[in-house]
């Protein structure tokens, strides 16, 4: 905490704090159990955070309100590709790094962006597109290309900078549930593969990876926090389980204003423009074998904090 409140940003210094916890050496050969003990851990960094320093979701609200895509525009030069992996989190970064990196793949993590708010993937694709990713279009300064994964990759024009949206892992995290047919690791393996033939298609080309909002993952009572009992009732009415953020137009969405905390350091929601999102890792535990596990549009660290990486060579 005190290196917290010396660092110039003290939101790279929560970064790499998060992204030391899911750091190895080797690729853990049980993903599922390496995500289930390294989540708790991330729920108890943040929920020191919470407690101990709750600017933080005031400074990460505010990034998330000013982002405009200009962390992926950025990266959109000359003839560089750009994949954006829909909900990589911070989780992925340093293991796919290493996954990708005994194929053969230099992958760096060159650093992290505040996704903006509420972190759901239309917030970043109407910004950079218009639309949703799979209405989008070539636009007068990158090429576009759509890619569900993992089937027939789009071919990649040359000659000018080229957004590839890969719709991995969103796809796939929607289908983990308390049954646990799918799993982190099949998520994590197929897009992975999708990403390599990308990295095929893309040749020499300069290849950046990054996100357009990660996720919270729940598979037990120690990933996420429960929510006051007087409250949980009318938030479970507005929130359905896979969405963390509701417009306020929504019936109920706006009488959640009234159980809202008076301390900034116990508050539930963060509420911007026409949304309200969860704050925090606030949610409910799954009872049925198909209640999702894993869902996005909240105001977390997993959710808004997403990673910047690079190719090499």
């Amino acid at each position: 905490m005190q290196n917290l409140l010396q660092a110039e940003d003290p939101l790279a210094a929560i970064w790499e704090a998060a992204l030391a916890l899911w750091r190895v050496d080797t690729m853990p050969t049980d993903l599922v159990e390496f995500y289930n003990q390294r989540e708790e851990a991330l729920s108890l960094l943040e929920a020191m955070l919470y407690h101990g320093y709750f600017e933080v979701y005031e400074m990460l609200l505010e990034r998330a309100q000013k982002q405009d895509g200009s962390y992926v525009r950025e990266l959109l030069q000359g003839d560089a590709v750009v994949i954006i992996a829909d909900s990589l989190s911070l989780r992925e970064a340093g293991l796919l790094s290493l996954w990708l990196g005994e194929r053969g793949w230099e992958v760096k993590v060159e650093g992290f962006a505040v996704a903006p708010f509420p972190t759901l993937t239309e917030s970043l694709s109407v910004k950079l597109l218009g639309t949703q990713p799979s209405g989008g279009r070539d636009t007068p300064d990158f090429a576009y290309r759509y890619f569900p994964g993992p089937g027939q990759l789009p071919s990649l024009p040359r000659g000018r900078p080229t957004l590839v949206w890969l719709r991995l892992p969103d796809t796939k995290l929607e289908e983990i549930t308390v049954a646990q047919s799918t799993t982190v690791q099949d998520a994590f393996e197929i897009t992975t593969y999708a990403i390599e033939r990308v990295f095929e298609a893309a040749g020499n080309r300069p290849v950046s990876i990054t996100s357009d909002h990660g996720y919270l993952y729940a598979i037990s009572s120690s990933h996420y926090w429960d929510l006051p009992e007087d409250v949980k009732g009318a938030v479970r009415k507005v929130f359905p389980r896979e969405s963390r953020a509701q417009p306020l137009s929504k019936e109920g969405a706006k009488d959640l204003r009234h159980y809202e905390a008076r301390t900034p350091e116990d508050r539930l929601f963060a509420i911007s423009g026409e949304y309200i999102a969860l704050r925090g890792r606030y949610w409910w535990g799954g009872t049925g074998p198909n209640d999702r596990c894993t869902a996005h549009g909240g105001l977390s660290l997993a959710e808004v904090m997403v990673p910047v990486l690079k190719l090499n060579g």
